[in-house]
């Protein structure tokens, strides 16, 4: 395992410029004293590792070291074909590198290994679209992905739910998040706390001849996670009441079998009111909404502009 650790560490010293010890130790998910001892091992070995003081400092690796660090395990090379990210990166105009990489990851594999990773690619797909809307689609993706990759700031105008007109904002695009289908685009207006923004609601976005530099103390990963956990502890949500059939009433709330009543009531939780009106259209008149009031009028305009388009 300390093997595996320490290679683990040089991969990072190689593609940070400067790491620090407390980031090491969470990536690695050990203790400071352990980062410290493999840092001096390394440098024992003959890596030329240095440290620089004082804030914005930590650990790096001499620019001019290079080391080939292309083995793979067995279990690494399975994995490969099992990350799900094409669709990801085929809106962010990049599924044809991931492709390459597969294949050239893949032709350097010994027979055996590549055998079963190609096994696992037939037998194991990863889907990360939600089930009930799908992957939304983002008319700005390019450009977001263009910015973000290029610490470009950006003005954009962003369609807030709730109000008539889009918003002007300029900020600075920090990272971009795929969450069960849908992509949220991080950003910041200068000088303040960098919020979540739905990709899909972004209308336009104008790429500005301004760079910016990130915040030394972000951490993209670790961000989401902290708001994920905001959100599903006090995060918005969109609540009704439907009738519905046995067919209907057996999926929507998971059952194993449908109940015998010929209808049912059932009180569910949507993450948004659009999230709820995809859901129940999709179960025709199996479900009837019983409140609240707006919802049930905007199943009955979405009822007839379907009629309306067969007629």
């Amino acid at each position: 395992m300390r093997a595996d650790r320490l290679l683990a560490v040089l991969l990072l010293l190689q593609r940070r410029k400067l790491v620090t010890i407390a980031e090491l130790a969470r990536r690695l998910e050990v203790s400071q004293r352990t980062v410290h001892r493999d840092l001096e091992a390394l440098g024992s070995a003959g890596i030329p590792i240095y440290t620089q003081p004082g804030r914005g400092g930590g650990v790096g690796m001499l620019e001019s070291y290079r080391t080939d660090l292309t083995g793979l395990s067995l279990g690494e090379a399975e994995l490969l074909p099992l990350l799900g990210l094409g669709d990801a990166l085929s809106a962010m105009g990049l599924r044809s590198s991931l492709a390459q990489t597969e294949t050239k990851i893949l032709a350097a594999l010994p027979a055996a290994q590549r055998e079963r990773a190609e096994d696992m690619r037939r037998k194991i797909h990863v889907d990360l679209g939600a089930w009930w809307h799908g992957t939304e689609v983002v008319e700005e993706m390019a450009a977001m992905t263009q910015a973000v990759f290029t610490a470009r700031r950006v003005r954009m105008r962003y369609a807030r739910p709730g109000r008539d007109a889009p918003v002007e904002r300029t900020i600075d695009p920090l990272g971009l998040v795929l969450k069960a289908g849908v992509w949220y685009l991080i950003g910041a207006v200068a000088g303040s706390e960098p919020r979540t923004y739905r990709a899909s609601r972004v209308v336009s976005l104008e790429l500005l001849d301004e760079h910016f530099t990130p915040p030394d103390d972000f951490d993209l990963a670790s961000f989401w996670s902290v708001r994920s956990t905001e959100f599903q502890r006090t995060g918005t949500s969109f609540g009704c009441v439907v009738r519905a059939t046995p067919h209907a009433t057996q999926h929507l709330r998971g059952d194993t079998e449908p109940p015998d009543e010929p209808w049912t009531t059932i009180e569910l939780t949507f993450g948004a009111k659009e999230h709820a009106l995809r859901r129940l259209l999709s179960f025709g008149a199996d479900v009837v909404v019983e409140s609240p009031d707006d919802l049930r009028r905007e199943l009955i305009s979405a009822a007839q502009s379907l009629l309306a388009s067969y007629t």
